[in-house]
């Protein structure tokens, strides 16, 4: 893959990563809303935020260093799921526990962003392998 390719490709996934959240993100937003939650409570935005950061990094450095890296790209991935995971325990445990408990909707709030850049890592990154 030439570097314009790698650009052209890192600049698509950020495209659809971006998209796709935003959209789950006004959806997630909009049913908390609409049962009566707040949802700053859950640091929605953080939480969207810090996961597609992290996404796109991921598929970012796998994309552009592919050639270098081609016999270890599922291990890449799952370290980079494993790094996401871990600022979770880091990052954002601690403010969900200042009450003393982490709420389902505290949960949700991290757990939803993840699956949703977790989806679209794993549809770029096998639709980049598949190539």
């Amino acid at each position: 893959m030439t570097p314009k390719e790698q650009r052209q490709a890192i600049f698509r996934f950020s495209t659809q990563l971006f998209l796709v959240l935003s959209v789950g993100l006004a959806i997630h937003w909009s049913l908390l809303s609409l049962n009566h939650f707040q949802p700053k409570d859950a640091f929605l935005l953080r939480a969207y935020g810090f996961n597609f950061v992290l996404a796109w990094a991921i598929v970012s450095l796998i994309f552009w260093f592919y050639n270098a890296v081609r016999t270890y790209v599922g291990f890449l991935f799952l370290a980079g799921s494993t790094v996401k995971i871990l600022v979770f325990f880091l990052v954002f445990r601690p403010i969900y526990l200042q009450d003393g408990q982490i709420t389902l909707l505290e949960s949700g709030g991290f757990f939803v962003p993840y699956l949703i850049a977790l989806f679209m890592e794993t549809r770029a990154l096998a639709r980049f392998l598949i190539k």
